[in-house]
């Protein structure tokens, strides 16, 4: 991977930026800056080759913001010929391509909601990672869940439930936003968003289900602390996973009561 030049990358950021209107040009010019700047040193070996897939660069984040900044105002300006550069983008299959896809996505969601919409359903059962999962709820669906709420948290419980393990975890990253959100506080559906995914055994859904009670904590301490202790007196062992992974955002003394409730 070479050193990062920003002023050569930013001129070729903005020369991909000029071909915003030639979409297969466009495609080949974001291909080409990523792999130039990928890590070819990189290769998965044999034994990490399940949990490592092949379908990362290893682009440096600044490289990828750069194109982002370069193509978001041409994507805000004309929203079609964006939709068309965004469906390039996911079907290279690249986590740096989806994930300025997904970022692009949420630059323009708002101007064409049902559009962007059908893109997030039609993306869904093709992630291959949490990486993506995230980038996806948390970037491309974020001004869409803040629109409707409600909606989205409906939406989300269905996709908490679905067999594919990463619709399961950008179920949960969805709820990122809402959380964010200072207006929002429609903390139990939240928690029944999580309780659907709170004995699943893949832990990328424990992790994702830790960090959305992490960070609901703030919102409502007493009712992610009786939601808490209410999964700590189960027997299950994927839901006490969970239960460990927040105990250090708790007082102590609420800690030592869920660890006691787990003993027993």
């Amino acid at each position: 991977m070479p050193l990062i030049d920003l002023p050569h990358v930013r001129a070729r950021a903005a020369a991909i930026a000029g071909q915003f209107a030639d979409t297969p040009a466009c495609l080949a010019g974001i291909h080409a800056l990523f792999v130039d700047y990928s890590d070819q040193s990189h290769r998965v070996s044999q034994k990490l080759a399940n949990s490592a897939p092949a379908n990362e660069l290893k682009t440096p984040a600044p490289v990828v913001r750069q194109v982002l900044i370069g193509l978001r105002q041409p994507a805000q300006a004309s929203p079609p010929t964006a939709l068309a550069l965004l469906k390039g983008l996911w079907a290279a299959g690249t986590r740096e391509e989806r994930r300025l896809a997904a970022e692009l996505l949420g630059v323009i969601a708002a101007k064409v909601p049902v559009e962007a919409l059908a893109l997030v359903e039609a993306w869904l059962p093709e992630i291959e990672s949490a990486a993506t999962a995230h980038a996806l709820a948390e970037y491309g669906l974020s001004p869409l869940a803040l629109a409707d709420p409600a909606a989205h948290l409906q939406a989300a419980f269905h996709w908490a439930t679905h067999p594919l393990k990463w619709m399961r975890c950008f179920a949960l990253a969805s709820l990122r936003p809402l959380i964010q959100d200072k207006k929002w506080d429609d903390v139990p559906g939240a928690l029944g968003v999580v309780r659907v995914a709170i004995d699943d055994a893949a832990p990328e859904i424990r992790q994702a289900a830790a960090t959305v009670l992490s960070d609901l904590l703030p919102k409502s301490p007493m009712e992610v602390n009786l939601f808490l202790r209410e999964q700590a007196a189960r027997s299950n062992n994927n839901a006490h996973l969970i239960v460990r992974a927040v105990l250090t955002k708790l007082t102590p003394a609420a800690q030592a009561e869920l660890i006691k409730i787990m003993r027993a």
